[in-house]
Protein backbone atom coordinates (compact mmCIF):
# COMPACT_ATOMS: atom_id res chain seq x y z
CA UNK A 1 0.00 0.00 0.00
CA UNK A 2 1.58 3.60 -1.25
CA UNK A 3 1.57 6.25 1.36
CA UNK A 4 1.03 9.96 -0.37
CA UNK A 5 3.44 12.67 0.52
CA UNK A 6 0.44 14.28 1.77
CA UNK A 7 -0.89 11.62 4.34
CA UNK A 8 2.49 12.20 5.31
CA UNK A 9 2.12 15.74 6.12
CA UNK A 10 -0.77 15.66 7.57
CA UNK A 11 0.24 12.79 10.06
CA UNK A 12 3.65 15.06 10.71
CA UNK A 13 1.24 17.81 11.64
CA UNK A 14 -0.65 16.05 13.83
CA UNK A 15 1.97 14.62 15.64
CA UNK A 16 3.30 18.56 15.66
CA UNK A 17 0.29 19.90 17.38
CA UNK A 18 -0.10 17.15 19.66
CA UNK A 19 2.96 17.58 20.96
CA UNK A 20 2.40 21.44 21.07
CA UNK A 21 -0.60 20.96 23.25
CA UNK A 22 0.78 18.93 25.87
CA UNK A 23 3.92 20.79 26.26
CA UNK A 24 4.26 22.40 29.50
CA UNK A 25 5.11 26.54 29.44
CA UNK A 26 6.45 28.01 32.43
CA UNK A 27 4.93 31.97 32.00
CA UNK A 28 7.18 33.64 34.95
CA UNK A 29 5.99 36.98 35.56
CA UNK A 30 7.93 39.82 37.75
CA UNK A 31 5.75 42.56 39.59
CA UNK A 32 7.01 45.28 41.41
CA UNK A 33 4.20 48.10 42.86
CA UNK A 34 2.46 47.47 39.64
CA UNK A 35 -1.22 47.70 40.73
CA UNK A 36 -2.36 49.48 37.50
CA UNK A 37 -1.23 46.65 35.01
CA UNK A 38 -0.65 43.36 36.95
CA UNK A 39 -3.95 41.44 36.98
CA UNK A 40 -5.03 42.94 33.45
CA UNK A 41 -1.75 40.90 32.23
CA UNK A 42 -2.64 37.91 34.30
CA UNK A 43 -6.00 38.23 32.53
CA UNK A 44 -4.92 37.68 29.53
CA UNK A 45 -2.65 35.02 30.09
CA UNK A 46 -5.10 32.69 31.72
CA UNK A 47 -6.66 33.05 28.20
CA UNK A 48 -4.21 31.53 26.44
CA UNK A 49 -4.63 28.15 24.56
CA UNK A 50 -3.26 25.37 22.59
CA UNK A 51 -0.80 24.45 25.43
CA UNK A 52 -0.51 23.93 28.98
CA UNK A 53 1.31 26.55 31.38
CA UNK A 54 1.70 27.51 34.47
CA UNK A 55 2.34 30.98 35.69
CA UNK A 56 4.98 31.74 38.42
CA UNK A 57 4.50 35.35 39.62
CA UNK A 58 7.63 36.63 41.53
CA UNK A 59 7.23 39.77 43.55
CA UNK A 60 10.02 41.98 44.28
CA UNK A 61 9.28 43.49 47.27
CA UNK A 62 6.00 45.45 46.22
CA UNK A 63 4.20 47.50 49.20
CA UNK A 64 1.28 48.23 47.24
CA UNK A 65 -0.87 44.51 47.78
CA UNK A 66 -0.87 44.33 43.87
CA UNK A 67 0.43 40.16 44.37
CA UNK A 68 -1.41 39.14 47.09
CA UNK A 69 -4.45 40.47 45.30
CA UNK A 70 -3.34 38.97 42.41
CA UNK A 71 -3.25 35.27 44.34
CA UNK A 72 -6.41 35.65 45.77
CA UNK A 73 -8.05 36.67 42.39
CA UNK A 74 -5.91 33.76 40.57
CA UNK A 75 -5.32 30.86 42.98
CA UNK A 76 -3.45 28.70 40.57
CA UNK A 77 -1.07 31.13 40.29
CA UNK A 78 2.43 30.33 42.06
CA UNK A 79 3.52 33.37 43.90
CA UNK A 80 7.17 33.82 45.59
CA UNK A 81 7.85 37.34 47.42
CA UNK A 82 11.00 38.40 47.78
CA UNK A 83 11.49 40.85 50.63
CA UNK A 84 13.95 43.53 48.28
CA UNK A 85 13.77 44.30 45.03
CA UNK A 86 16.11 42.38 43.19
CA UNK A 87 15.51 43.54 39.62
CA UNK A 88 15.73 41.42 36.07
CA UNK A 89 17.96 38.41 38.91
CA UNK A 90 14.29 37.84 40.53
CA UNK A 91 13.39 35.96 37.20
CA UNK A 92 15.66 33.70 38.59
CA UNK A 93 13.78 32.32 41.12
CA UNK A 94 11.47 31.25 38.30
CA UNK A 95 14.77 29.29 36.28
CA UNK A 96 14.82 27.32 39.65
CA UNK A 97 11.28 26.53 40.53
CA UNK A 98 9.89 26.41 36.41
CA UNK A 99 8.12 22.85 35.89
CA UNK A 100 7.53 23.34 32.02
CA UNK A 101 9.53 22.25 29.45
CA UNK A 102 9.07 25.63 28.02
CA UNK A 103 9.92 28.71 30.00
CA UNK A 104 8.83 32.43 29.36
CA UNK A 105 9.63 35.74 30.70
CA UNK A 106 6.50 38.61 30.47
CA UNK A 107 6.60 41.84 31.84
CA UNK A 108 3.74 42.57 34.28
CA UNK A 109 2.17 45.67 31.94
CA UNK A 110 2.41 43.28 29.49
CA UNK A 111 -0.92 41.75 27.27
CA UNK A 112 -0.63 38.44 24.78
CA UNK A 113 -2.88 37.14 22.51
CA UNK A 114 -4.69 33.77 23.41
CA UNK A 115 -2.25 32.09 20.78
CA UNK A 116 0.91 33.59 21.69
CA UNK A 117 2.71 31.11 23.41
CA UNK A 118 1.37 28.34 20.87
CA UNK A 119 3.50 29.82 18.22
CA UNK A 120 6.57 30.76 19.92
CA UNK A 121 6.48 26.81 20.87
CA UNK A 122 5.92 25.60 17.11
CA UNK A 123 8.54 28.14 15.97
CA UNK A 124 10.77 26.79 18.59
CA UNK A 125 9.91 22.81 17.52
CA UNK A 126 10.22 24.25 13.76
CA UNK A 127 13.85 25.89 14.21
CA UNK A 128 15.48 24.60 17.16
CA UNK A 129 17.67 26.02 20.38
CA UNK A 130 17.60 29.73 20.62
CA UNK A 131 15.99 32.98 21.98
CA UNK A 132 12.30 33.70 20.73
CA UNK A 133 10.65 37.14 20.67
CA UNK A 134 7.48 37.80 19.21
CA UNK A 135 5.82 40.91 17.60
CA UNK A 136 5.44 43.58 20.08
CA UNK A 137 2.54 46.00 19.37
CA UNK A 138 1.78 49.51 21.47
CA UNK A 139 -0.76 48.33 24.06
CA UNK A 140 -2.41 52.00 23.65
CA UNK A 141 -2.34 51.71 19.88
CA UNK A 142 -1.76 48.11 18.44
CA UNK A 143 -1.18 49.39 15.04
CA UNK A 144 2.15 51.13 15.98
CA UNK A 145 5.31 48.64 16.28
CA UNK A 146 7.39 48.41 19.53
CA UNK A 147 9.52 45.93 18.66
CA UNK A 148 10.07 43.28 15.40
CA UNK A 149 13.20 42.23 17.00
CA UNK A 150 15.85 43.76 18.67
CA UNK A 151 19.14 44.56 16.97
CA UNK A 152 22.45 45.43 18.35
CA UNK A 153 25.17 48.02 16.38
CA UNK A 154 28.94 46.81 16.80
CA UNK A 155 29.25 49.65 19.14
CA UNK A 156 27.07 48.02 21.57
CA UNK A 157 23.68 49.97 20.65
CA UNK A 158 20.82 48.32 21.29
CA UNK A 159 17.48 49.44 19.54
CA UNK A 160 13.97 47.95 18.37
CA UNK A 161 13.44 47.29 15.09
CA UNK A 162 10.46 48.94 13.97
CA UNK A 163 9.85 50.53 16.74
CA UNK A 164 7.65 53.72 15.96
CA UNK A 165 6.89 52.42 12.59
CA UNK A 166 2.77 51.74 11.63
CA UNK A 167 2.35 48.12 11.32
CA UNK A 168 1.27 47.16 7.71
CA UNK A 169 2.79 44.08 7.79
CA UNK A 170 6.34 44.78 6.45
CA UNK A 171 7.85 42.77 9.01
CA UNK A 172 5.78 39.08 8.85
CA UNK A 173 8.93 37.29 8.17
CA UNK A 174 10.53 34.81 10.83
CA UNK A 175 14.43 35.91 10.97
CA UNK A 176 17.77 35.62 13.54
CA UNK A 177 17.81 39.05 15.30
CA UNK A 178 20.73 40.20 17.65
CA UNK A 179 19.05 39.75 21.01
CA UNK A 180 15.21 39.47 22.38
CA UNK A 181 13.17 42.35 23.73
CA UNK A 182 13.09 42.18 27.22
CA UNK A 183 9.37 42.28 27.72
CA UNK A 184 8.63 38.56 26.39
CA UNK A 185 11.61 36.54 26.18
CA UNK A 186 10.61 32.71 25.16
CA UNK A 187 12.81 29.89 25.09
CA UNK A 188 13.01 26.32 26.32
CA UNK A 189 14.05 25.82 30.14
CA UNK A 190 17.21 23.44 29.15
CA UNK A 191 18.56 26.19 26.99
CA UNK A 192 17.82 28.77 29.49
CA UNK A 193 19.66 26.76 32.18
CA UNK A 194 22.69 26.48 29.68
CA UNK A 195 22.87 30.12 29.37
CA UNK A 196 22.43 30.59 32.82
CA UNK A 197 21.17 32.93 35.13
CA UNK A 198 20.28 36.75 34.87
CA UNK A 199 22.83 39.02 35.55
CA UNK A 200 22.99 39.29 39.39
CA UNK A 201 25.94 41.71 40.04
CA UNK A 202 23.65 45.17 39.59
CA UNK A 203 26.39 46.07 37.53
CA UNK A 204 23.55 46.47 34.68
CA UNK A 205 20.76 47.54 37.20
CA UNK A 206 17.60 48.95 35.02
CA UNK A 207 19.37 49.28 31.80
CA UNK A 208 20.62 46.28 29.16
CA UNK A 209 19.69 43.61 30.89
CA UNK A 210 17.99 42.10 27.71
CA UNK A 211 20.79 43.10 25.83
CA UNK A 212 23.75 41.50 27.80
CA UNK A 213 21.07 38.21 28.13
CA UNK A 214 21.40 37.86 24.11
CA UNK A 215 24.98 38.55 23.71
CA UNK A 216 25.48 36.03 26.31
CA UNK A 217 23.67 33.58 24.92
CA UNK A 218 25.12 34.64 21.34
CA UNK A 219 28.77 33.72 23.04
CA UNK A 220 27.63 30.57 23.72
CA UNK A 221 26.40 29.65 20.08
CA UNK A 222 22.96 30.16 20.79
CA UNK A 223 21.14 32.84 18.66
CA UNK A 224 17.84 34.80 19.09
CA UNK A 225 14.65 34.76 16.89
CA UNK A 226 11.70 36.98 15.95
CA UNK A 227 8.45 34.82 15.39
CA UNK A 228 5.75 37.56 14.04
CA UNK A 229 2.84 35.17 14.19
CA UNK A 230 3.13 35.34 18.38
CA UNK A 231 1.86 38.79 19.42
CA UNK A 232 2.43 40.75 22.70
CA UNK A 233 0.90 44.50 23.58
CA UNK A 234 3.49 46.50 25.61
CA UNK A 235 3.08 50.12 26.44
CA UNK A 236 5.34 52.41 24.53
CA UNK A 237 9.02 52.56 25.86
CA UNK A 238 9.78 55.16 28.47
CA UNK A 239 13.62 55.53 26.77
CA UNK A 240 11.52 57.50 24.62
CA UNK A 241 11.17 60.11 27.17
CA UNK A 242 15.27 60.45 27.94
CA UNK A 243 16.86 62.43 31.05
CA UNK A 244 20.16 62.83 32.59
CA UNK A 245 20.23 59.42 34.25
CA UNK A 246 18.47 57.17 31.69
CA UNK A 247 21.61 58.71 28.95
CA UNK A 248 23.60 58.04 32.10
CA UNK A 249 22.88 54.01 32.52
CA UNK A 250 22.83 53.59 28.62
CA UNK A 251 25.99 54.36 28.77
CA UNK A 252 27.55 52.91 30.99
CA UNK A 253 25.72 49.47 31.08
CA UNK A 254 26.54 49.63 26.99
CA UNK A 255 30.16 50.03 28.11
CA UNK A 256 30.01 47.37 30.75
CA UNK A 257 28.39 44.76 27.86
CA UNK A 258 31.48 45.93 25.50
CA UNK A 259 34.09 45.38 27.90
CA UNK A 260 32.19 42.12 29.77
CA UNK A 261 32.30 40.24 26.12
CA UNK A 262 34.90 41.94 23.51
CA UNK A 263 37.92 40.51 24.30
CA UNK A 264 41.08 42.77 25.07
CA UNK A 265 42.18 42.08 21.51
CA UNK A 266 39.00 43.54 19.75
CA UNK A 267 38.65 46.52 22.29
CA UNK A 268 42.56 47.73 21.34
CA UNK A 269 41.86 47.06 17.54
CA UNK A 270 38.81 49.56 17.46
CA UNK A 271 39.86 52.08 20.11
CA UNK A 272 40.34 54.72 16.88
CA UNK A 273 37.07 54.30 15.53
CA UNK A 274 35.87 54.27 19.22
CA UNK A 275 37.58 57.88 20.12
CA UNK A 276 35.82 59.24 17.33
CA UNK A 277 32.53 57.78 18.49
CA UNK A 278 32.70 58.81 21.60
CA UNK A 279 33.50 61.99 20.51
CA UNK A 280 30.43 62.64 18.30
CA UNK A 281 28.59 60.94 21.11
CA UNK A 282 29.64 63.19 24.18
CA UNK A 283 29.36 66.63 21.51
CA UNK A 284 25.76 65.10 20.46
CA UNK A 285 25.00 64.86 24.15
CA UNK A 286 25.94 68.41 25.03
CA UNK A 287 24.19 69.65 22.36
CA UNK A 288 21.05 68.18 24.11
CA UNK A 289 21.91 69.16 27.88
CA UNK A 290 22.91 65.77 29.21
CA UNK A 291 26.56 65.84 28.63
CA UNK A 292 27.10 65.67 32.52
CA UNK A 293 25.79 62.20 31.80
CA UNK A 294 28.67 61.12 29.76
CA UNK A 295 31.15 61.90 32.14
CA UNK A 296 29.77 60.51 35.13
CA UNK A 297 29.32 57.15 33.14
CA UNK A 298 32.94 57.14 32.24
CA UNK A 299 34.02 57.16 36.05
CA UNK A 300 31.27 55.32 37.21
CA UNK A 301 32.85 52.70 34.77
CA UNK A 302 36.83 53.47 36.66
CA UNK A 303 34.99 52.71 40.39
CA UNK A 304 32.97 49.46 38.66
CA UNK A 305 36.29 48.45 36.75
CA UNK A 306 37.32 45.27 39.19
CA UNK A 307 33.91 44.43 39.02
CA UNK A 308 33.68 44.32 35.46
CA UNK A 309 36.76 42.06 35.08
CA UNK A 310 35.99 39.58 36.82
CA UNK A 311 32.33 39.66 35.13
CA UNK A 312 34.30 39.22 31.87
CA UNK A 313 36.49 36.41 33.62
CA UNK A 314 33.54 34.11 34.55
CA UNK A 315 31.81 34.82 31.25
CA UNK A 316 34.85 33.58 29.05
CA UNK A 317 34.70 30.49 31.17
CA UNK A 318 31.76 29.09 29.18
CA UNK A 319 32.18 31.31 26.11
CA UNK A 320 32.21 29.17 22.41
CA UNK A 321 32.28 31.65 19.92
CA UNK A 322 34.74 34.43 19.07
CA UNK A 323 34.37 38.18 18.31
CA UNK A 324 34.41 37.50 14.76
CA UNK A 325 31.86 35.08 14.40
CA UNK A 326 29.49 37.18 16.96
CA UNK A 327 30.07 40.59 15.21
CA UNK A 328 28.10 38.93 12.24
CA UNK A 329 25.18 38.87 13.96
CA UNK A 330 25.37 42.64 14.81
CA UNK A 331 24.60 45.52 12.54
CA UNK A 332 26.10 48.94 11.12
CA UNK A 333 22.67 50.82 12.18
CA UNK A 334 21.43 52.33 14.98
CA UNK A 335 18.33 53.89 15.87
CA UNK A 336 17.34 56.88 17.86
CA UNK A 337 14.44 57.67 19.63
CA UNK A 338 11.74 60.48 18.98
CA UNK A 339 13.08 62.67 21.82
CA UNK A 340 16.85 62.09 20.26
CA UNK A 341 16.13 62.98 16.28
CA UNK A 342 14.71 65.81 16.11
CA UNK A 343 17.49 67.93 14.64
CA UNK A 344 20.16 67.80 12.02
CA UNK A 345 23.12 67.02 14.31
CA UNK A 346 21.16 63.40 15.20
CA UNK A 347 21.46 62.20 11.66
CA UNK A 348 25.33 63.43 11.83
CA UNK A 349 25.89 61.14 14.92
CA UNK A 350 23.79 57.67 13.18
CA UNK A 351 26.10 58.56 9.81
CA UNK A 352 29.22 58.26 12.08
CA UNK A 353 28.44 55.84 13.90
CA UNK A 354 27.09 53.47 11.02
CA UNK A 355 30.34 54.97 8.51
CA UNK A 356 33.07 53.80 11.99
CA UNK A 357 30.55 50.19 11.99
CA UNK A 358 31.30 49.40 8.33
CA UNK A 359 35.19 50.25 8.76
CA UNK A 360 35.39 48.20 11.92
CA UNK A 361 34.02 45.19 10.07
CA UNK A 362 36.37 45.06 7.93
CA UNK A 363 39.23 44.69 10.62
CA UNK A 364 37.62 41.20 11.36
Amino acid sequence: MLISSKNIKIRMDEIHNSKIENSLVSVVILNYNDVNHIEKCLDSVFRTTGCKFEVILIDNGSTDGSSLACKEKFPQIRLFQNKENLAMAGRNIGIDNAKGEYIVFLDSDATVEPDWIQNLVKSYLSHGIGLYQGKILEADDPTIIGSSGNLLNIFGFGYARGNGEKDIGQYEEFEQISFPVGACLFSSLETIKKIGYFDESNLLYLMYDDVDYGWKALSLDIPSFYEPKSVVYHPKSTSSKLNSHKIFLLERNRWICLMSYYSTKTLVKIFPSFLLLEFSLFLFLIIKGMGLAKIKAFFSLLKMYSSIKQRKIQLNKKRKLSDNEIIIHFVNEIHLSEAMSKNKFSFFVCSVIKSLSKTVRRLF
